[in-house]
């Protein structure tokens, strides 16, 4: 197998030989002297190690994602793009972002500054970031312990109006992306780790039979914490972000197929606006540096009874499909999860697709809100979390309700007696008072 590979670091070609797949991009980067990128917590929390990757958008544009160094492995980055804070500046002139946050004194010891800058570079450079709230979200992945966030965002807003005016200068802004993305299928070995990555799913099934213990890896953003914080070694990871079925996400008629490696950044794009249930839960689900990276088919495989995406899938009576080399079959996501963090795949097979009904797809109205308790709004995890569809007819009378719940028990749970109870009663308050 190669022992080496190839990717694309602030415009430059980067040879990684004989390291592991282990090492994460932010080792790899301090460690070739790009120590503009720091460590803070080493667990995606704090931001300072951001960096921006070149990504498809859901609507296939190429863009840029800031993400966690301190979670991906070097490995997964073969044929892609990565910008550090050392490839932000224009040339000899800095980027806006730097510049609005030198002249708003953004900065005060600086630790922090290059991560805000990064997540800011990002923000620049879409198309959809026009409101303070856009941006506290956009910002709300990165710490600053001295300088306070009044500045920097002061520094964003003057950044971003410029921006609005068409003077939207950047270092990758007037080329071809040459990143291939995730394309190509790769192999590489280094002392005995290996890792893969597959364009189609025959090829993934052949490789899993061909290494059972081999650990699937899509985002990384819970695979990064098993290197980080337990110093875990995996002998042989294999990334499913090549295969396009794993990545698509296609509407019809009367569904949504989300396929289980599409990030929840274009989860969100996509399905936002005609979910708003699943677009609060995605609002505090990490930052945005997390679902730049996360998917929502690792968040449910993990079966984690605090996973912020269960209740939202249970309550919009979602399905999952399940594909080895024998066949598919379709379960809906009620059962998927059998017992604590174990769910129904069987030796071989993956989760492939998630299957989302969509409204228009019913008859009557839907209503559904998402609601979590946590002791800090974003990038916290639940200590309660829950979803709630009600579906009405003409005469406002509950047809079917859905009350899903995480952090309740050992698994995501739905309250069928309280379902049961209001079924064809009028949804008013009195019903409401009467089941509770």
């Amino acid at each position: 197998m190669p022992a080496a590979f190839d990717f694309l670091l602030n415009g430059q070609n980067v040879r990684v030989e004989n390291l592991s797949p282990n090492t994460t991009l932010l080792e790899f980067l301090r460690a070739t002297g790009r120590t503009g990128t720091k460590e803070g917590c080493a667990e995606g929390d704090c931001g300072a190690c951001s960096v921006a990757i070149v990504e498809s958008n859901a609507d296939g544009k190429k863009t840029f994602r800031a993400i966690n160094s301190c979670l991906m492995p070097i490995c997964l980055l073969a044929g892609r793009e990565v910008i550090s804070v050392e490839g932000v500046a224009c040339g000899a002139k800095l980027h806006p972002v730097q510049q609005k946050m030198v002249e708003y004194h953004g900065s005060q010891c600086g630790y922090c500054t290059p991560g805000f800058i990064m997540s800011l570079f990002e923000g620049y450079h879409r198309d959809d970031l026009t409101t303070a709230e856009q941006l506290d979200e956009q910002l709300c992945g990165n710490l600053c312990r001295c300088t306070g966030y009044r500045p920097i965002r002061e520094a964003a807003m003057e950044a971003f109006a410029d921006r609005s005016a068409g003077l939207r200068p950047g270092p990758l802004n007037d080329r071809e992306h040459a990143g291939s993305e995730t394309g190509a299928s790769v192999a590489y070995e280094s002392h005995s780790e290996k890792f893969f990555r597959p364009a189609s799913l025959p090829e993934l099934f052949q490789l899993i039979a061909a290494h059972p213990t081999a650990r699937l890896i899509a985002g990384a953003t819970e695979l990064g914490l098993d290197i980080t914080k337990r110093f875990k070694k995996f002998t042989a990871l294999i990334s499913v972000e090549a295969i396009p079925e794993l990545r698509s996400i296609e509407g019809t008629k009367d569904e949504w197929r989300v396929g289980a490696a599409a990030t929840l950044t274009n989860i969100e794009d996509k399905l936002g606006a005609e979910f708003p249930a699943l677009k609060d839960m995605l609002r505090v689900f990490g930052s945005r540096q997390i679902r730049n990276r996360a998917t929502m088919g690792g968040n449910i495989v993990t079966a984690s009874p605090i996973g912020d995406s269960a209740p939202v899938l249970l309550a919009l009576d979602a399905e999952v499909v399940l594909a080895s080399k024998h066949g598919e079959r379709v379960l809906p996501v009620s059962d998927f999860f059998v017992s604590y963090r174990k769910t129904a795949l069987q030796p071989g097979e993956i989760l492939k697709t998630i299957l989302i009904p969509r409204a228009a797809a019913t008859s009557g109205q839907r209503v559904s809100r998402w609601f979590k308790v946590s002791k800090r709004r974003e990038m916290d995890i639940s200590t309660v979390a829950a979803c709630f569809t009600v579906e009405l007819d003409s005469v406002q009378r509950v047809t079917s309700a859905r009350l899903a719940f995480g952090g309740v028990a050992a698994m995501p749970v739905r309250a069928a007696k309280t379902e049961a109870a209001l079924g064809g009663k009028v949804w008013n308050a009195e019903t409401v008072q009467s089941v509770l």
